[in-house]
């Protein structure tokens, strides 16, 4: 077979290229104190290779030897028992320390995405194959171990070789994007749809000036349309090349166990398969689909048990793994499946898990991560077309009391607020915004142990809510700011902030009279400070409806 071919030439290069650069070693020397073969002549090798890929100005040169290297070390495949804990040693160090900067220098050098001559291109594209087949293979010297402390360790440098996969399959990467329109290389020809492929992984992608990526659907018959053409032809090539080298395979393979995988690499892994499921084939998309159900349940099984695997035992204090997962991963794989529906609905349950554990720790983290999943669950739920809804969500929050439970701390912390800010923002504009919400934010205002930056940090909100409020909505506004005119100077201060506010978000001139009245009574009345009448909030709030009326007026008089 062509493959088989290819990759014997490079573990024979390898091999090769070890021998010029080295003197061979005797390979039973033995280490008397440790029991263990000394390293290799590969190990030297790539020890010699990272320091040029480290400090010389070569990088595709340099990165390709190295991988190069690599790959004769993993032996093109399922690991071998000739592989010393030496070499692998040295591999993982490429891995964790110069692999990712070195890729993503690559994938964002603006002068490696512009190679006229046809050698250059060639070492490219040789370059980018042996990355596939450099994190194909060490995934899959990965899928052949059990879990272990030492796997755990495996995981953590796994990491980056799965991110720069993630990285190269992103089409909008500069490289990826210059070379959008480019032929692949003769020398891909051997793994380009040929007859003999075991599998395709990715489809061809069709475009035109009607956005069609199906050919078959534009009007051969219209002269106007520019023909169709075959585009980014070098990423299916290498998503391909990714799952003939078995990359998906690993992938699916190890995600089938979720359990014995770190959850950063879990995480990672998904990732992969969701950069690449909308370029994936049906039959792709069906594999890749069926790891959700095993993954949802170990991240369930996790939250249930509050198991610290779940923030990577605790380098992820945020929960931003966790996150990534539920938001962005696993619904784009869920949304090429066969029921995305169901599958959302039954992750959405996980992540309500998710946030009433976290709500219910004394934790700052622990609070923020269970405020900010809340957040993101409903913009999702108002942006998807299938899944929860927001009156789904609503009712869920409305039984669990999540409004008041993130009202109770943390108010003074501003990234804490921003949050909570956002759920009641889009409670508001969908109009789910209830009397007990609004009576629950006023309530935090009133107390007299309340802090002045809570305060603040509470008005600020309602100046939000009430910019995108209904007239019913702001009727019960109104009502809480009439009661509180015989408030603290301070608090009166922060009332006529409020009313200036919404005096410039009243483009409609709907509000005029009331918040007019209110401000006058606030700052003209017999017993008002003169620290208030100092802020001059009237002349504010009339200069705001003076602009409303000129642009009114300007609109009135538009053709």
């Amino acid at each position: 077979m062509e493959g088989q071919t290819v990759s014997n030439s490079i573990s024979d290069d390898a091999g090769q290229a070890s021998s010029e650069l080295l003197e061979e070693q005797d390979g039973d020397a033995m280490d008397a104190e440790q029991g263990k073969l000394f390293p290799s002549d590969e190990f030297i090798l790539l020890n010699h290779q990272t320091t040029v890929l480290r400090t010389g100005s070569h990088g595709i040169h340099a990165l390709s030897q190295c991988l190069r290297t690599v790959c004769g070390m993993l032996g093109w495949g399922s690991p071998r028992s000739r592989m010393r804990q030496a070499d692998l040693d040295c591999v993982r160090r490429l891995f964790r320390d110069d692999l990712f900067l070195s890729v993503d220098k690559l994938l964002n050098y603006h002068q490696s995405s512009r190679l006229p001559q046809q050698d250059q291109e060639e070492a490219l594209f040789e370059t980018l194959q042996l990355l596939v087949a450099t994190a194909a293979h060490a995934l899959g010297y990965r899928a052949c171990l059990p879990a272990s402390d030492a796997t755990a360790e495996l995981d953590s440098d796994l990491v980056p070789v799965a991110q720069c996969m993630l990285n190269l399959f992103n089409m909008h990467r500069p490289l990826m994007h210059h070379l959008a329109e480019e032929e692949v290389p003769a020398s891909s020809q051997p793994f380009e749809y040929a007859d003999n492929l075991p599998e395709v992984w990715a489809q061809r992608q069709f475009s035109s000036d009607a956005d069609n990526d199906d050919p078959i659907a534009v009007d051969e018959q219209d002269e106007q349309l520019e023909p169709v053409v075959e585009r980014n032809r070098w990423l299916v090539h290498l998503i391909n090349h990714f799952g003939y080298l078995h990359g998906f395979d690993n992938i699916l393979q190890l995600l089938q166990e979720p359990d014995q995988v770190s959850f950063a690499l879990l995480n990672m892994m998904t990732a992969v398969l969701a950069q690449v499921v909308d370029e994936a084939t049906d039959a792709a998309k069906e594999k890749f689909n069926e790891i959700v159900g095993p993954v949802m349940q170990h991240v369930e099984q996790l939250v249930k048990a509050g198991n610290e695997r779940l923030n990577d035992h605790g380098s992820d204090r945020t929960y931003s793994i966790f996150q990534c997962l539920v938001n962005t991963n696993l619904p784009r794989i869920i949304l090429q499946g066969p029921d995305p529906q169901a599958m959302l609905l039954q992750l959405a349950q996980v992540q309500c898990l998710f946030v009433s554990k976290m709500l219910d720790s004394s934790s700052f983290n622990k609070l923020l991560s269970g405020v900010r999943e809340c957040n993101r669950m409903l913009i999702n739920a108002g942006n998807r077309q299938c899944g929860p809804t927001l009156e789904m969500l609503v009712d869920w929050m409305a039984r669990e009391g999540i409004v008041q439970r993130i009202l109770r701390t943390n108010l003074h912390q501003r990234q804490y607020v921003q949050e909570v800010q956002g759920i009641m923002v889009t409670l508001t504009i969908n109009q789910f915004l209830a009397p007990e919400h609004l009576d629950m934010l006023w309530a935090v205002t009133e107390k007299e142990d309340t802090y002045e930056a809570v305060k603040a940090h509470m008005f600020g909100l309602l100046a939000e809510i009430a910019s995108r409020s209904l007239p019913n909505q702001l009727d019960m506004l109104f009502a809480k700011l009439e009661a509180a005119q015989q408030r603290s100077s301070q608090d009166t201060a922060r009332l006529l902030g409020l009313l200036q506010h919404l005096a410039a978000s009243d483009k409609e001139v709907n509000m005029v009279g009331k918040i007019s009245d209110m401000v006058w009574d606030l700052t003209m009345g017999e017993s008002a400070h003169p620290d208030i009448v100092a802020l001059n909030a009237l002349a504010h709030v009339t200069k705001a409806y003076k602009l409303h009326l000129e642009v009114r007026q300007a609109d009135s008089m538009r053709p």
